[in-house]
């Protein structure tokens, strides 16, 4: 379900009124609700809402418990029972396990056998993609990952000179980080590249005083952003600094739009 858990589900009608009489909803008029808050509704009285949608009581379980993943129209017959209606909307995706099953292909710095459920079904989603090629795996997962995207991303308007000011900073945060994006890619490219600098972090606080709160990402010179994967994987130091994994850079640029970069550093993987 988790593409569907995405899903936003408002009530059709207000409480008291048509199909919703009846029904414990009071509280929850023009709420939002999740699709596990969905079916746990439906199981509060299985055989009304099996009868009115159509959906057996046995499959309403199945989803309840989770090994079965319903589809649109099954949810929405439910909702309807309930006096509800599903509303669908996309947005550009931000999913770290893309570019940890690509690195889990092609980076030895990550285990070829995953436990994570995320991950294995991205490795599916890529084999049935028929994407095997390093350099459009790094590229896909790049566009999923979706850096400026991530739940819990702060972004940062800095002062040049207040990068150096990050190690200290940190390190009093007793959290696990390391530097990708443009600081990362001036480093390995001997020269100065333009565009923000991100900085994986695995959760700690970093609260702290640094830089200028933005609410653009475009804006932003640093980006600090939770680790929800294997981003830290195989990070290494460089004297007070620590830079990500070669091939977490590369999918981080392209996350960033730094497509120059990106292939400037996997000019090699041709060979």
């Amino acid at each position: 379900m988790e593409v569907l858990h995405s899903v936003i589900l408002r009530w059709a009608h207000a409480p008291g009124k048509g199909l919703c009489t009846g029904w414990k909803m009071r509280g929850l008029a023009w709420k939002s609700v999740t699709i596990d808050e969905l079916i746990a509704l439906a199981g509060e009285q299985p055989t009304r809402v099996s009868r009115r949608s159509g959906v057996s009581r046995s499959t309403l379980k199945r989803v309840k418990d989770g090994t079965s993943e319903p589809t649109l129209s099954t949810l929405r017959e439910v909702a309807l029972a309930l006096g509800l209606d599903v509303t669908v909307t996309a947005g550009p995706a931000s999913d770290p396990f893309a570019a940890a099953a690509a690195r889990t292909l092609i980076d030895d710095s990550v285990p070829e056998n995953p436990e994570d459920s995320g991950i294995v079904a991205w490795l599916d989603r890529f084999e049935r993609w028929n994407i095997t090629d390093p350099l459009t795996l790094v590229a896909e997962a790049g566009i999923v990952q979706g850096i400026t995207r991530r739940p819990g991303a702060r972004f940062l308007a800095t002062d040049p000179g207040d990068l150096a000011e990050l190690p200290d900073l940190l390190a009093g945060q007793d959290t696990r980080w390391a530097l990708s994006g443009a600081a990362t890619a001036t480093v390995i490219l001997g020269r100065v590249v333009e565009g923000p600098t991100v900085v994986w972090h695995d959760g700690g606080d970093t609260a702290f005083d640094f830089g200028t709160p933005v609410a653009d990402p475009g804006a932003a010179d640093v980006i600090l952003v939770p680790a929800g994967a294997t981003e830290l994987a195989g990070h290494y130091a460089q004297g007070p600094l620590n830079f990500v994994a070669p091939v977490q850079l590369v999918i981080d640029l392209h996350s960033l739009g730094m497509y120059e970069e990106a292939e400037f550093l996997t000019g090699g993987w041709r060979n």
